[in-house]
């Protein structure tokens, strides 16, 4: 009996010192800074990605080493050159399935449709902005040359038009792109 009697002692003094130790209520996150121990922690110098570092004299993002190469990246063997270019063959030539066209369509309406327009008549709603407009995909132009010169202009760009190889990364997304123009040109021509 005597032994409850101390645990049970023990017990209320605990929870009044508890008590004592939130001010009588709930637990509640104090208001008050923290102590700093260790003042370096707590103000570290860092440098944002834009800002100028002193001490170095460069920028505050650092460029990859020279020579690297990101893991899974595949350099375009034709940048530069057109005619090496041409020579790609679609590996999708005439798939015209649902789902490469909706992954082209995808991609034109992200990418192509503000210069090229919706039917890639070149009417898109930036282009009458545009001292020079852009060229309509569908036209005998474009319909005469083969699917990988129309993938080459995507992956490094022709005339005003940059490359769209960081846009879209995926192989794949340029070939299906190829394709849903394809598609474009026969509507055209009504076939």
């Amino acid at each position: 009996m005597k032994r409850q009697m101390i645990l049970l002692t023990l017990s209320i003094s605990a929870l009044g010192l508890f008590t004592a130790c939130t001010g009588g209520s709930r637990p509640t996150l104090h208001s008050e800074p923290n102590v700093e121990l260790v003042q370096d922690m707590m103000d570290q110098k860092a440098i944002k990605a834009q800002d100028y570092d002193h001490v170095t004299g460069e920028a505050g993002s650092r460029l990859p080493p020279a020579g690297t190469v990101p893991q899974g990246y595949k350099p375009y063997a034709f940048k530069g050159n057109p005619a090496g270019g041409a020579t790609l063959k679609n590996p999708f030539t005439g798939d015209l399935s649902p789902e490469v066209l909706a992954l082209g369509q995808k991609k034109y309406e992200t990418y192509c449709l503000v210069c090229h327009g919706v039917t890639g008549a070149g009417d898109g709603p930036v282009a009458a902005k545009m001292a020079l407009k852009p060229p309509p995909v569908t036209s005998d132009k474009i319909i005469g040359v083969s699917d990988g010169a129309i993938y080459h202009i995507i992956t490094d760009g022709q005339g005003v038009m940059s490359s769209y190889a960081y846009q879209m990364v995926d192989e794949k997304d340029r070939w299906a792109l190829v394709n849903y123009i394809r598609s474009l040109q026969k509507l055209k021509r009504g076939q």
